[in-house]
């Protein structure tokens, strides 16, 4: 089961540390595909145009990453764990994950408002996503639980100059 689903959301936390990084690194940009509105307006506010909604276009968007990333830039993209991993797998593997491109991929999971949009918008089990991206070539994995956990996954996938995920 989720945490976010226990009543933990690790979202905050991980935006605060991005947007602390994120005022030093100008290479840092934040992508999302049309979700996350809420939570994101401080990105949005303190980013200007490295903060980018590409609307439902999950696949270009990663696309879109893989290129950003490979001319210097460091882009975390976010979306619904479906919508930014299973629709997108082929772009990841593609362009992700075999160029090296330094993307960090995260992954939220659809909240309850979604729960009625069935398995299009949410896990037919726990690890789902995980079980196919680890075994892709050059992407790390990061599953935490904690705030902490949360920051420490940040500041490695910021560290590592290849391919992450992050499900928060």
């Amino acid at each position: 089961m989720y945490l976010k689903s226990k009543g933990i959301d690790l979202r905050k936390p991980f935006v605060d540390t991005f947007l602390e990084f994120a005022k030093k690194d100008k290479r840092l940009v934040f992508i999302t595909c049309d979700v996350g509105f809420s939570f994101l307006e401080p990105v949005k506010e303190s980013l200007g145009n490295r903060f980018l909604n590409l609307g439902i276009t999950e696949p270009s968007a990663m696309v879109t990453v893989a290129g950003l990333a490979l001319s210097g830039m460091r882009p975390y993209i976010y979306s619904m764990i479906n919508f930014v991993t299973f629709r997108c797998h082929e772009q990841i593997r593609n362009a992700v994950c075999m160029h090296k491109a330094p993307v960090t991929i995260l992954g939220v999971e659809g909240s309850s408002k979604y729960s009625f949009l069935g398995f299009s918008h949410n896990m037919l089990r726990e690890n789902e996503e995980v079980d196919f991206l680890e075994k892709l070539p050059n992407i790390k994995c990061y599953l935490p639980k904690t705030e902490e956990e949360t920051r420490r996954a940040f500041l490695d996938s910021y560290d590592r100059n290849l391919p992450n995920y992050i499900r928060l």
